[in-house]
């Protein structure tokens, strides 16, 4: 079965968050960021996993991830100034958020 864009792009976004908090836990030995991407990872996995059936729950947990790594990675961001990893998980969490919200919002209609 083929891959629509929205799970190809959540699978994408999934192993990016995932690598981040790897590297936040070598660069820095952060717990935190290794849970945090972890969790946050495993989370996006299983919205990759139920895109195809349940679209509206999928995108909705997609969003409420997406929204959540938006606001603590662009306060990080903006307290820094550093692009990476907090500048390119913002920007790519922004778009994200869109894309789910766009999803509830096609699936609903």
């Amino acid at each position: 079965m083929a891959l629509s864009m929205s799970q190809k792009l959540t699978l994408g976004y999934a192993i990016l968050v995932g690598a981040g908090g790897v590297m936040g836990y070598l660069k820095s030995g952060s717990q935190k960021s290794l849970l945090a991407g972890g969790l946050s990872s495993a989370l996006l996995f299983y919205v990759f996993t139920e895109l195809p059936g349940r679209p509206v729950l999928a995108s909705s947990v997609g969003l409420g991830i997406s929204a959540a790594l938006l606001a603590v990675m662009g306060s990080r961001f903006k307290k820094s100034g550093k692009v990476f990893p907090a500048g390119v998980v913002s920007l790519v969490s922004f778009i994200m958020t869109g894309g789910y919200l766009h999803g509830i919002m096609r699936s609903t209609h």
